[in-house]
């Protein structure tokens, strides 16, 4: 598809940009839809299997992922639970597939779509469904800024972390409001230390939380959970 080439690209190129991931076997129709995000102002990128989305997604962080049912190397509706178990509500989730049937539909939205879309999908539509998602996400606050290593704060705000605040937060985040136990925290540090020893997460956690305060005058919203762990609340 190269028609829409010759279309106005609405969108602000000063606001930062999605970043969009297309989950699609056909390479034609994965490559024309990526090609129109990316005229649309998107960061897009396209694969083709399971495996390499979830590569992709454990590689870094993505604002929507539009996922087609029929893949080579599985089941798409295992696939999106596997994007919520990983990434929580902190990516929006949009089923792009030949299946149209009512009970797939259902079965789409209770695995986890955000939204679901019956091809032949529409470029302009898809495009309205990921602004929808992008602004609800949006509307979550706290999150760390896409190839950094920045929390972006509700009021706009960023503040640097280190290599292994960025690390912590990031496990907190896609998996919020849920919390996690101070051994899986502490395992995401990696070597360092005794796994069984958790005092330098708390003093990690302590850390982040002053700096937040100081840098966005906000409080960091990550609950501590006595003798269990911790959970980013919004």
């Amino acid at each position: 598809m190269r028609s829409h080439r010759r279309g106005h690209d609405v969108r602000n190129h000063s606001m930062p940009k999605i970043h969009v991931l297309v989950v699609e076997d056909a390479p034609d129709l994965r490559l024309e839809l990526v090609d129109y995000l990316q005229f649309k102002g998107y960061h897009a990128e396209g694969v083709g299997s399971i495996g390499a989305m979830q590569a992709s997604l454990r590689a870094a962080p993505w604002h929507v992922v539009v996922l087609d049912l029929g893949l080579p190397d599985g089941d798409g509706m295992d696939a999106a639970r596997w994007v919520r178990a990983h990434s929580g509500q902190s990516v929006g989730l949009v089923m792009a597939t030949a299946r149209g049937r009512l009970d797939d539909r259902i079965d789409g939205l209770g695995a986890g779509a955000d939204a679901y879309l019956v091809k032949p999908v529409e470029p302009r539509e898809l495009q309205a469904v990921i602004e929808r998602l992008a602004s609800r996400l949006s509307g979550t606050g706290w999150r760390i800024a896409p190839g950094s290593r920045q929390l972006l704060a509700p009021n706009g705000l960023a503040v640097p972390l280190t290599g292994a605040e960025a690390l912590v937060l990031e496990r907190l985040l896609a998996v919020r409001p849920h919390k996690l136990t101070r051994e899986e925290l502490n395992a995401v540090l990696g070597p360092g230390g005794d796994p069984g020893d958790t005092r330098r997460l708390d003093t990690l956690i302590s850390r982040l939380r002053s700096k937040v305060q100081a840098e966005t005058q906000l409080a960091l919203p990550v609950q501590t959970f006595r003798n269990q762990g911790f959970a980013f609340a919004q």
